[in-house]
Protein backbone atom coordinates (compact mmCIF):
# COMPACT_ATOMS: atom_id res chain seq x y z
CA UNK A 1 0.00 0.00 0.00
CA UNK A 2 1.41 3.39 -1.02
CA UNK A 3 1.85 6.32 1.31
CA UNK A 4 -1.11 8.22 -0.11
CA UNK A 5 -3.33 5.20 0.29
CA UNK A 6 -2.19 4.87 3.91
CA UNK A 7 -3.05 8.51 4.55
CA UNK A 8 -6.49 8.08 2.92
CA UNK A 9 -7.16 5.03 5.09
CA UNK A 10 -5.99 6.98 8.15
CA UNK A 11 -8.45 9.78 7.33
CA UNK A 12 -11.29 7.24 7.13
CA UNK A 13 -10.35 5.62 10.43
CA UNK A 14 -9.98 8.95 12.23
CA UNK A 15 -13.30 10.13 10.82
CA UNK A 16 -15.13 7.06 12.12
CA UNK A 17 -13.32 7.22 15.46
CA UNK A 18 -14.21 10.86 16.01
CA UNK A 19 -17.88 10.40 15.16
CA UNK A 20 -18.12 7.26 17.30
CA UNK A 21 -16.49 8.91 20.29
CA UNK A 22 -18.74 11.95 20.01
CA UNK A 23 -21.86 9.79 19.67
CA UNK A 24 -20.89 7.85 22.79
CA UNK A 25 -20.37 11.09 24.72
CA UNK A 26 -23.22 13.32 23.53
CA UNK A 27 -26.01 11.03 22.30
CA UNK A 28 -25.65 7.54 23.74
CA UNK A 29 -24.91 8.73 27.28
CA UNK A 30 -28.22 9.13 29.12
CA UNK A 31 -27.21 12.14 31.21
CA UNK A 32 -25.66 14.12 28.38
CA UNK A 33 -28.61 13.30 26.12
CA UNK A 34 -31.05 14.63 28.71
CA UNK A 35 -28.96 17.76 29.34
CA UNK A 36 -28.94 18.61 25.65
CA UNK A 37 -32.67 17.99 25.37
CA UNK A 38 -33.34 20.38 28.25
CA UNK A 39 -31.05 23.01 26.72
CA UNK A 40 -33.40 23.35 23.73
CA UNK A 41 -36.03 24.88 26.03
CA UNK A 42 -34.10 28.15 25.83
CA UNK A 43 -35.36 28.49 22.25
CA UNK A 44 -38.59 30.39 21.64
CA UNK A 45 -39.33 28.17 18.64
CA UNK A 46 -38.99 24.97 20.66
CA UNK A 47 -41.24 26.32 23.41
CA UNK A 48 -43.84 27.33 20.82
CA UNK A 49 -43.66 23.86 19.25
CA UNK A 50 -44.20 22.25 22.68
CA UNK A 51 -47.18 24.53 23.27
CA UNK A 52 -48.71 23.61 19.90
CA UNK A 53 -48.27 19.88 20.53
CA UNK A 54 -49.70 20.10 24.03
CA UNK A 55 -52.66 22.09 22.73
CA UNK A 56 -53.49 19.51 20.06
CA UNK A 57 -53.15 16.55 22.41
CA UNK A 58 -55.11 18.11 25.26
CA UNK A 59 -57.98 19.06 22.96
CA UNK A 60 -57.97 15.60 21.43
CA UNK A 61 -58.41 14.10 24.91
CA UNK A 62 -60.75 16.82 26.17
CA UNK A 63 -62.99 17.94 23.28
CA UNK A 64 -64.81 20.33 25.61
CA UNK A 65 -61.67 22.53 25.46
CA UNK A 66 -61.68 22.70 21.64
CA UNK A 67 -62.89 26.30 21.65
CA UNK A 68 -60.07 27.25 24.02
CA UNK A 69 -57.18 25.55 22.18
CA UNK A 70 -55.47 28.90 21.59
CA UNK A 71 -55.74 29.65 25.30
CA UNK A 72 -54.24 26.26 26.12
CA UNK A 73 -51.27 26.95 23.84
CA UNK A 74 -50.82 30.41 25.34
CA UNK A 75 -50.87 28.99 28.87
CA UNK A 76 -48.17 26.46 27.94
CA UNK A 77 -45.96 28.92 26.05
CA UNK A 78 -46.41 31.79 28.49
CA UNK A 79 -46.38 29.95 31.78
CA UNK A 80 -45.78 26.21 31.94
CA UNK A 81 -42.57 25.94 29.90
CA UNK A 82 -41.04 28.95 31.66
CA UNK A 83 -41.30 27.28 35.06
CA UNK A 84 -37.95 25.86 36.30
CA UNK A 85 -39.90 22.87 37.60
CA UNK A 86 -40.96 22.09 34.02
CA UNK A 87 -37.34 22.26 32.87
CA UNK A 88 -36.31 19.77 35.53
CA UNK A 89 -39.24 17.48 34.72
CA UNK A 90 -38.49 17.76 30.99
CA UNK A 91 -34.92 16.61 31.60
CA UNK A 92 -36.22 13.69 33.67
CA UNK A 93 -38.63 12.75 30.89
CA UNK A 94 -35.85 12.88 28.27
CA UNK A 95 -33.62 10.65 30.40
CA UNK A 96 -36.49 8.20 30.94
CA UNK A 97 -37.22 8.03 27.20
CA UNK A 98 -33.53 7.51 26.47
CA UNK A 99 -33.35 4.67 28.97
CA UNK A 100 -36.38 2.99 27.40
CA UNK A 101 -34.98 3.35 23.88
CA UNK A 102 -31.83 1.47 24.80
CA UNK A 103 -33.41 -1.06 27.15
CA UNK A 104 -36.39 -2.57 25.34
CA UNK A 105 -37.28 -2.15 21.67
CA UNK A 106 -40.88 -3.20 22.34
CA UNK A 107 -41.57 -0.88 25.29
CA UNK A 108 -43.39 2.39 24.74
CA UNK A 109 -40.87 5.21 24.37
CA UNK A 110 -42.63 8.54 24.76
CA UNK A 111 -41.50 11.97 25.90
CA UNK A 112 -44.08 12.67 28.61
CA UNK A 113 -43.23 15.41 31.11
CA UNK A 114 -44.44 14.38 34.58
CA UNK A 115 -46.74 16.91 36.18
CA UNK A 116 -47.26 18.90 32.97
CA UNK A 117 -51.01 18.21 32.90
CA UNK A 118 -51.61 19.55 36.39
CA UNK A 119 -49.31 22.53 35.75
CA UNK A 120 -51.35 23.34 32.64
CA UNK A 121 -54.65 23.10 34.54
CA UNK A 122 -53.37 25.53 37.18
CA UNK A 123 -52.12 27.91 34.48
CA UNK A 124 -55.51 27.84 32.76
CA UNK A 125 -57.32 28.55 36.05
CA UNK A 126 -55.07 31.54 36.60
CA UNK A 127 -55.52 32.89 33.08
CA UNK A 128 -59.22 32.02 32.72
CA UNK A 129 -60.84 32.50 36.17
CA UNK A 130 -64.31 32.65 34.62
CA UNK A 131 -64.19 28.94 33.73
CA UNK A 132 -61.84 27.79 36.48
CA UNK A 133 -64.44 25.50 38.00
CA UNK A 134 -65.13 23.80 34.66
CA UNK A 135 -61.55 22.98 33.70
CA UNK A 136 -61.18 19.19 33.94
CA UNK A 137 -58.21 17.37 35.37
CA UNK A 138 -55.64 16.89 32.65
CA UNK A 139 -53.29 13.98 32.20
CA UNK A 140 -49.68 14.51 31.18
CA UNK A 141 -49.78 14.82 27.35
CA UNK A 142 -47.01 12.99 25.44
CA UNK A 143 -44.92 15.38 23.35
CA UNK A 144 -43.59 12.67 21.04
CA UNK A 145 -43.17 8.91 20.77
CA UNK A 146 -40.60 6.75 18.99
CA UNK A 147 -41.21 3.29 17.58
CA UNK A 148 -44.68 3.59 16.11
CA UNK A 149 -43.59 2.72 12.56
CA UNK A 150 -41.79 -0.42 11.44
CA UNK A 151 -38.74 1.60 10.40
CA UNK A 152 -38.46 3.24 13.80
CA UNK A 153 -38.87 -0.16 15.47
CA UNK A 154 -36.00 -1.59 13.43
CA UNK A 155 -33.82 1.34 14.43
CA UNK A 156 -34.73 0.77 18.07
CA UNK A 157 -33.63 -2.85 17.76
CA UNK A 158 -30.20 -1.58 16.66
CA UNK A 159 -29.92 0.90 19.53
CA UNK A 160 -28.65 -1.44 22.31
CA UNK A 161 -25.81 -3.00 20.24
CA UNK A 162 -24.91 0.46 18.91
CA UNK A 163 -24.55 1.72 22.47
CA UNK A 164 -22.35 -1.23 23.44
CA UNK A 165 -20.11 -1.04 20.40
CA UNK A 166 -19.74 2.72 19.88
CA UNK A 167 -16.85 3.30 22.27
CA UNK A 168 -14.89 0.08 21.53
CA UNK A 169 -15.16 0.73 17.80
CA UNK A 170 -14.15 4.36 18.26
CA UNK A 171 -11.06 3.27 20.18
CA UNK A 172 -10.21 0.57 17.63
CA UNK A 173 -10.54 2.91 14.66
CA UNK A 174 -8.67 5.63 16.50
CA UNK A 175 -5.74 3.31 17.21
CA UNK A 176 -5.83 2.07 13.61
CA UNK A 177 -5.85 5.63 12.28
CA UNK A 178 -2.87 6.66 14.43
CA UNK A 179 -1.04 3.49 13.40
CA UNK A 180 -1.61 4.24 9.72
CA UNK A 181 -0.36 7.80 10.24
CA UNK A 182 2.76 6.45 11.92
CA UNK A 183 3.36 4.02 9.06
CA UNK A 184 2.88 6.75 6.46
CA UNK A 185 5.28 8.94 8.44
CA UNK A 186 7.88 6.17 8.43
CA UNK A 187 7.53 5.71 4.67
CA UNK A 188 7.86 9.43 3.97
CA UNK A 189 11.65 9.29 4.21
CA UNK A 190 11.82 12.93 5.23
CA UNK A 191 10.57 13.95 8.68
CA UNK A 192 9.09 17.27 7.58
CA UNK A 193 7.27 15.60 4.70
CA UNK A 194 5.90 12.98 7.10
CA UNK A 195 4.62 15.63 9.53
CA UNK A 196 3.10 17.56 6.62
CA UNK A 197 1.18 14.50 5.41
CA UNK A 198 -0.03 13.60 8.91
CA UNK A 199 -1.21 17.14 9.54
CA UNK A 200 -3.18 17.20 6.30
CA UNK A 201 -4.75 13.82 7.12
CA UNK A 202 -5.99 15.09 10.49
CA UNK A 203 -7.23 18.27 8.82
CA UNK A 204 -9.10 16.23 6.22
CA UNK A 205 -10.81 14.09 8.86
CA UNK A 206 -11.89 17.16 10.82
CA UNK A 207 -13.01 19.08 7.74
CA UNK A 208 -15.05 16.18 6.37
CA UNK A 209 -16.75 15.80 9.76
CA UNK A 210 -17.73 19.48 9.87
CA UNK A 211 -18.88 19.49 6.24
CA UNK A 212 -20.86 16.28 6.72
CA UNK A 213 -22.71 17.61 9.78
CA UNK A 214 -23.67 20.80 7.97
CA UNK A 215 -24.73 19.00 4.80
CA UNK A 216 -26.77 16.46 6.77
CA UNK A 217 -28.62 19.27 8.51
CA UNK A 218 -29.43 20.89 5.17
CA UNK A 219 -30.74 17.57 3.82
CA UNK A 220 -32.94 17.08 6.89
CA UNK A 221 -34.31 20.62 6.61
CA UNK A 222 -35.51 19.97 3.05
CA UNK A 223 -38.28 17.83 4.60
CA UNK A 224 -39.76 20.87 6.38
CA UNK A 225 -41.60 23.44 4.31
CA UNK A 226 -41.90 26.27 6.85
CA UNK A 227 -39.35 28.60 8.39
CA UNK A 228 -40.75 27.75 11.84
CA UNK A 229 -40.14 24.03 11.29
CA UNK A 230 -36.63 24.79 10.07
CA UNK A 231 -35.95 26.85 13.20
CA UNK A 232 -37.16 24.12 15.56
CA UNK A 233 -35.15 21.39 13.82
CA UNK A 234 -32.06 23.60 13.66
CA UNK A 235 -32.22 24.24 17.41
CA UNK A 236 -32.47 20.53 18.19
CA UNK A 237 -29.81 19.65 15.61
CA UNK A 238 -27.38 22.20 17.03
CA UNK A 239 -28.02 20.99 20.58
CA UNK A 240 -26.90 17.47 19.68
CA UNK A 241 -24.49 17.91 16.76
CA UNK A 242 -23.32 21.51 16.96
CA UNK A 243 -20.34 20.56 19.12
CA UNK A 244 -19.33 17.84 16.67
CA UNK A 245 -19.05 20.43 13.91
CA UNK A 246 -17.06 22.74 16.19
CA UNK A 247 -14.70 19.94 17.22
CA UNK A 248 -14.28 18.94 13.58
CA UNK A 249 -13.35 22.48 12.59
CA UNK A 250 -10.94 22.75 15.53
CA UNK A 251 -9.22 19.47 14.61
CA UNK A 252 -9.04 20.56 10.98
CA UNK A 253 -7.48 23.91 11.88
CA UNK A 254 -4.95 22.25 14.20
CA UNK A 255 -3.93 19.79 11.47
CA UNK A 256 -3.49 22.63 8.97
CA UNK A 257 -1.29 24.59 11.37
CA UNK A 258 0.91 21.51 11.91
CA UNK A 259 1.12 20.94 8.16
CA UNK A 260 1.99 24.58 7.53
CA UNK A 261 4.64 24.49 10.26
CA UNK A 262 6.24 21.52 8.50
CA UNK A 263 6.83 23.73 5.49
CA UNK A 264 4.94 21.74 2.91
CA UNK A 265 4.15 23.01 -0.59
CA UNK A 266 1.49 25.62 -1.20
CA UNK A 267 -1.79 24.36 -2.73
CA UNK A 268 -2.25 25.08 -6.42
CA UNK A 269 -5.49 24.76 -8.43
CA UNK A 270 -3.43 23.39 -11.31
CA UNK A 271 -2.91 20.14 -9.41
CA UNK A 272 -6.58 19.20 -9.88
CA UNK A 273 -6.31 19.63 -13.66
CA UNK A 274 -2.89 18.04 -14.20
CA UNK A 275 -3.19 14.58 -15.71
CA UNK A 276 -1.51 11.83 -13.65
CA UNK A 277 1.51 10.22 -15.27
CA UNK A 278 0.50 6.58 -14.68
CA UNK A 279 -2.49 4.68 -16.04
CA UNK A 280 -3.49 3.73 -12.50
CA UNK A 281 -3.45 7.38 -11.45
CA UNK A 282 -5.62 8.38 -14.39
CA UNK A 283 -8.05 5.58 -13.62
CA UNK A 284 -8.25 6.67 -9.98
CA UNK A 285 -8.83 10.30 -10.96
CA UNK A 286 -11.52 9.32 -13.45
CA UNK A 287 -13.30 7.25 -10.79
CA UNK A 288 -13.08 10.11 -8.33
CA UNK A 289 -14.54 12.60 -10.83
CA UNK A 290 -17.42 10.22 -11.59
CA UNK A 291 -18.15 9.97 -7.85
CA UNK A 292 -18.08 13.75 -7.53
CA UNK A 293 -20.45 14.11 -10.47
CA UNK A 294 -22.86 11.62 -8.88
CA UNK A 295 -22.71 13.50 -5.57
CA UNK A 296 -23.35 16.80 -7.36
CA UNK A 297 -26.57 15.36 -8.74
CA UNK A 298 -27.78 13.29 -5.79
CA UNK A 299 -26.42 15.15 -2.74
CA UNK A 300 -25.48 18.66 -3.85
CA UNK A 301 -25.49 19.93 -0.27
CA UNK A 302 -22.68 17.58 0.71
CA UNK A 303 -20.52 18.51 -2.28
CA UNK A 304 -21.15 22.22 -1.68
CA UNK A 305 -20.11 22.12 1.96
CA UNK A 306 -17.07 19.91 1.28
CA UNK A 307 -16.00 22.39 -1.40
CA UNK A 308 -16.45 25.38 0.91
CA UNK A 309 -14.57 23.67 3.74
CA UNK A 310 -11.77 22.78 1.31
CA UNK A 311 -11.54 26.40 0.16
CA UNK A 312 -11.51 27.62 3.77
CA UNK A 313 -8.83 25.04 4.60
CA UNK A 314 -6.63 26.36 1.79
CA UNK A 315 -6.98 29.89 3.17
CA UNK A 316 -6.11 28.77 6.71
CA UNK A 317 -3.15 26.71 5.48
CA UNK A 318 -1.64 29.59 3.52
CA UNK A 319 -2.33 32.11 6.29
CA UNK A 320 -0.81 29.83 8.95
CA UNK A 321 2.29 29.32 6.81
CA UNK A 322 2.75 33.07 6.30
CA UNK A 323 2.24 33.84 9.99
CA UNK A 324 4.71 31.14 11.06
CA UNK A 325 7.32 32.47 8.64
CA UNK A 326 6.83 35.98 10.05
CA UNK A 327 7.08 34.85 13.66
CA UNK A 328 9.96 32.42 13.14
CA UNK A 329 11.68 33.30 9.85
Amino acid sequence: MGRRALLAAAVTCLLIAGIGAYAHYAVLDEGHFADRAASTLSSDEVRDEIAARVGRRVVAKRPELAADEAAVEAAVAGGVVNDPAFHAAFRTAAARMHHTLFADADAEAALTVPGSGEALRQALETRMPAIAGRIPRLGDPPLMSIGASSREHRLRELAPPARRLALPLAIAFGVAGLGLLALAFALAGDRRRGVWGAGLAVAAAGGLTAAGVTAARDIVLTHFDTSFGDAVVSQIWNAYLGDLRTWGLAAGAAGLVVAAAAGGPRPSPRIAFTAPASRGGRLARAAGLVVLAALAVEVPELLLHVGLVTLAAAFVYVAAGDLLRVIAP
